[in-house]
């Protein structure tokens, strides 16, 4: 039986695999400039990312030191090779500037300007917002863009107005299926050298990034925590603040490297018995490492539990200890409204004191926040999903100098308390569409619910929504296996449109009610159909 729940959670809630018919990369690294300040490893930034993405099954586009008329004739030639379905690959490594909001990446050729043309750069230049629609318009089912242009401003002038920013990219919004990376957070200087000795040829953002595009079942996300950290530490040897940024609106999970494996070992854990019968498994030499990727992307304490089980005679394996990490993180940081559970492992005081410290401010940074009309929920010190949704809308809102991994910090706190009056009111309740929904069409109520999965393997569950907002509906729901989550949709006419926070994963997800308000039909990024019927 327990196998059996485990087969399925791997399907109900382990993401669509990135991987689609095609994988087409634009890699663009612009060094050479003839009118302002020159870069040293931008095109070796551009070299070094497409060798080794062509070594992942990408076919990649590569232009070195070009001119505005050749970046747009292979962005054109990149986006004429997409195709509905496709995964689409950005990379920039050059100059970019920030204008009134929009970020521009700019060509070899492009003219210093005199003091203040701000529209001659914007007409002179390349949108990143443009260029990301160009690439949504071929269909492309996700796009994943990095940008190694946080360098200094190169239109920063002593006298006169200068154009843009001090330094660095400005924050954006990401169309959905979309992953954006900035080589450092917003107004952030990104490092090419460590100092006038450094010996290497990439840039400190693109040094770290190229060996994790190789390493096999590393998950996007886990990727870009990894490579932030390690990024903000190599800059901090030299005194310098640099902390990659990334937007997240992906669907589903990304694999650079090996991007079948998480599809194709999917039922490995849950049909092996024991790690004897090694020598019977077809699908792959070790699944050890499908095995990890999937109990860490179902996230719960028994999945990663199975593992650790499973596994106990290669404990000395960097998997088996990265599983004991996370069990022992979820072992410490129980989801809210549950008890907590202990790991065995008795903390030092210091550490005992920082975890007080940091949900001390926590919940005053809730408290902060629901103060401000950001809607953070209860001040219980959790870091949950409505809380950073709430810092995030604050941010959105106030343009602070936080990010979301500032939260349980002085820092984050600090900025709440400056700049929180009433900011997030006017995004937190936005009025209904000028169409408004038929009369009496609501969310409102219970709903009961059959969800056909992958294999036509079926769950039932109920759940009960509440209005929150002009056309904004909260409510829990549970199934047939004992999950429970937390929803969060959006009613507009009859269009719905709802995450599903589950611990450890989140599902997106959009339907449409019938026109007697009674039942609607949806599908999620799980690859799940659902149908549900008014109960009450």
């Amino acid at each position: 039986m327990r196998a059996a729940i485990f087969v399925f959670l791997s399907l109900l809630c382990f993401p669509i695999s990135a991987h689609a018919e095609k994988r087409i990369g634009l890699v663009i690294g612009n060094d050479l400039y003839s009118d302002v300040p020159r870069l040293n490893k931008a095109a070796a930034d551009a070299t070094a990312i497409s060798e080794t993405l062509n070594g992942q099954g990408f076919d990649i586009v590569t232009v070195l030191n070009a001119n505005r008329r050749e970046m747009n004739r292979k962005i054109s030639t990149f986006t004429e090779q997409l195709e509905p379905g496709d995964t689409a690959f950005v990379f920039f490594a050059g100059h970019g500037v920030e204008i009134d909001g929009e970020n521009y990446l700019l060509p070899t050729d492009i003219l210093a300007p005199a003091s203040g043309e701000r529209d001659f750069i914007k007409a002179e230049s390349i949108a990143l917002s443009g260029l990301l629609d160009r690439v949504r318009a071929t269909g492309a089912r996700m796009t994943i863009a990095i940008v190694d242009a946080c360098r200094n401003n190169p239109f920063q002038t002593t006298t006169g107005r200068s154009i843009g920013g001090t330094r660095g990219l400005g924050r954006i919004t990401a169309p959905q299926g979309t992953f954006v990376i900035f080589s450092a957070g917003a107004g952030q200087l990104a490092l090419d050298e460590l100092d006038q000795d450094d010996p290497a040829e990439n840039s400190v953002f693109t040094r770290t990034l190229v060996p994790r595009l190789s390493q096999p079942g590393l998950e996007l996300r886990s990727m870009v925590a990894d490579l932030r950290v390690e990024v903000r530490n190599l800059a901090r040897t030299v005194n310098h603040n640099q902390f990659p940024a990334y937007y997240d609106e992906l669907l589903g999970d990304f694999y650079f490297a090996d991007p079948q494996a998480a599809k194709t070992e999917t039922l490995a854990l849950a049909t092996i018995p024991t790690e004897t019968d090694a020598p019977t498994r077809t699908m792959t030499d070790d699944p050890m490492r499908a095995d990890f990727e999937l109990a860490r992307s179902i996230g719960t304490t028994d999945a990663l539990q199975t593992f650790v089980n499973r596994y106990t005679s290669r404990s000395d394996e960097f998997s088996y200890r990265m599983a004991l990490q996370l069990l022992d993180q979820k072992r410490r940081a129980p989801a809210p409204g549950e008890p907590a559970a202990t790991s065995g492992a008795k903390e030092t005081p210091d550490r005992t004191a920082a975890h007080t410290e940091r949900r001390a401010i926590i919940r005053d940074t809730q408290a902060a926040l629901n103060a401000a009309g950001c809607s953070a929920g209860a001040a219980d010190g959790v870091a949950g999903p409505r809380t950073r949704r709430a810092l995030q809308r604050f941010i959105t809102d106030t343009g602070a100098s936080v990010s979301l991994s500032d939260l349980g910090t002085r820092r984050a706190l600090n900025a709440v308390l400056q700049r929180g009056s009433e900011t997030c009111t006017k995004t937190v309740a936005a009025p209904a569409p000028a169409t408004g929904k038929p009369a009496g069409l609501k969310l409102t109520g219970t709903w009961r619910y059959t969800a056909t999965c992958a294999l036509l393997i079926k769950v039932t569950g109920t759940t009960r929504f509440r209005k929150t907002g002009a056309n904004a509906y909260q409510g829990n729901l549970s199934d047939s296996l004992g999950q429970k989550a937390h929803s969060e949709v959006y009613l507009n006419d009859r269009e719905l449109t709802g995450t599903d926070y589950y611990p450890g994963i989140t599902v997106k997800w959009r339907g449409r009610m019938a026109a007697d308000g009674n039942s609607f039909t949806a599908s999620g990024s799980t690859g799940c159909s659902v149908y549900a019927s008014r109960a009450g």
